[in-house]
């Protein structure tokens, strides 16, 4: 490919299964666009009369349909018309096209239907189709695509038979790849485009290079919104670059200029960095690069809650010809499409909104992901936080602290009314403030004599 890099590597868990106790089952792959046929070999010198191969393909068209019949004698005729051939006796060769990917059954018909062999043909499309020769600076992106992925299968790209980072997303029986800052090609007035993420761990690195030498060279920035283009960065020959004062110099670096080479780092990328870089060696342009930013973010931004409605928003700083904005929720190492919108130039809608009626623990993981034709540019993960179910909110835990003190505060005065009853019927016990009875009357008048 031009590259180290090459094609995907299609590792399944079961090379071979045992359909029944006597079909055996075999994997086929062949790379669309190559020249070498796909042979499917029947068993040698199988007993029987008459025998057919059945066909189910993976796009759709067929199930179980009989390509052709064959008999013992040497007859056959064909069922189907198409780049399939008939190879010896029994065997059928296939041309590596898309359409032939699917799975074939060689099957006795008589004197009575036996399942003989079976193979899972699988088609593999890696994109682009050619030797890939990449601008220096730029983002280099694949793709590679298999016709159908088994449960037990997992499609990944490897590099020097080393599996790269993540930097890679499946989706849709397809695996993408994008290699950041692309350094091995050397070119002269490159302009190309990059997608970054607004993510504390994303950064982009402008290259600018040369085959002469020149004595000075610079940088400068157009931000979307503006017209006019901002100094950024200056170095002469041999010398450490100078930041313009314009710059967040704790985000924006360059390594000292030899005099052909000057490149410009910015790590983490923000929203706001988007727009035209332009690179200048004494007064010629050298490269051109628009730095086109991504961001997502959730609505209400305050804090997400258990079942109630969350607004995912995915937002593109600006549309540079045809771009597709998705959101893909994550499940393991795969994606899923939920929402897509396509976005021209023309129109002036930059974000994509998904809502979510209401957030569940299976709803937590997700990516805003940015597609230029059928190749992936960029990919911006969204992880979301429920609040744990044992948690109170402030506003509960006030709450409860208000109607705990009215509870006490209401038992404190009832327990004081009670003492206090208690006490002024003690009191009065003690004073004999009780009516005397007419026997008590009688004995005070005998001992007086008469009452006045």
């Amino acid at each position: 490919m031009g590259m180290v890099l090459w094609w995907t590597l299609l590792w399944i868990s079961r090379y071979y299964h045992i359909l029944s106790a006597e079909v055996l089952v075999q994997h086929k792959y062949f790379i669309y666009g190559d020249y070498q046929k796909v042979s499917l070999q029947a068993p040698a010198e199988p007993n029987g009369k008459e025998f057919i191969w059945e066909w189910t393909s993976y796009d759709g068209r067929y199930t179980k349909a009989c390509v052709i019949t064959m008999q013992s004698n040497g007859k056959y005729s064909w069922n189907l018309n198409g780049p399939i051939s008939k190879q010896g006796k029994y065997d059928l060769s296939l041309e590596p096209e898309l359409e032939n990917a699917g799975v074939f059954t060689f099957i006795q018909t008589k004197p009575e239907k036996v399942n003989l062999v079976q193979f899972e043909v699988f088609a593999v499309v890696v994109k682009p189709l050619h030797t890939l020769r990449a601008l220096e600076g730029s983002d280099v992106t694949m793709s590679c695509e298999v016709s159908h992925l088994p449960d037990s299968a997992t499609l990944a790209w490897e590099r020097d038979r080393e599996p790269t980072a993540n930097t890679t997303l499946l989706y849709n029986n397809t695996a993408h790849i994008i290699i950041h800052s692309f350094d091995e090609h050397k070119t002269l007035g490159t302009q190309h485009t990059l997608y970054r993420g607004s993510l504390n761990s994303s950064e982009a690195v402008l290259i600018c290079h040369s085959l002469s030498s020149y004595t000075n060279a610079s940088w400068s920035w157009a931000p979307v919104s503006e017209t006019q283009a901002i100094p950024v960065a200056y170095a002469g020959k041999h010398k450490k670059a100078s930041i313009s004062m314009e710059m967040d110099k704790e985000r924006v670096s360059s390594d000292v200029y030899d005099g052909s080479k000057f490149t410009l780092k910015i790590s983490p990328v923000k929203f706001g960095d988007s727009g035209r870089y332009t690179c200048f060696y004494e007064r010629n342009r050298m490269a051109e690069i628009n730095l086109v930013t991504i961001q997502v973010s959730t609505e209400p931004p305050g804090g997400l809650s258990r079942n109630q409605p969350v607004v995912l928003n995915c937002e593109i700083s600006q549309v540079i010809g045809t771009v597709t904005l998705a959101w893909l929720q994550m499940k393991g190492g795969r994606g899923e499409l939920v929402k897509q919108e396509v976005l021209t130039e023309r129109s002036p809608k930059t974000m994509l909104k998904l809502t979510l009626p209401s957030l569940t623990e299976d709803q937590l993981h997700w990516a805003c992901v940015v597609f230029t034709g059928s190749l992936l540019r960029e990919q911006v993960p969204l992880h979301l936080t429920l609040p744990s179910k044992q948690g109170w909110s402030t506003e509960t835990v006030v709450r409860v602290v208000i109607v705990a003190l009215a509870t006490l505060g209401m038992l404190l005065v009832l327990r004081w009314y009670w003492s206090w009853t208690r006490r002024q019927a003690s009191k009065d016990t003690r004073t004999g403030t009780q009516q005397p009875s007419a026997q008590h009357l009688s004995a005070l008048k005998e001992d007086r004599g008469p009452w006045p």
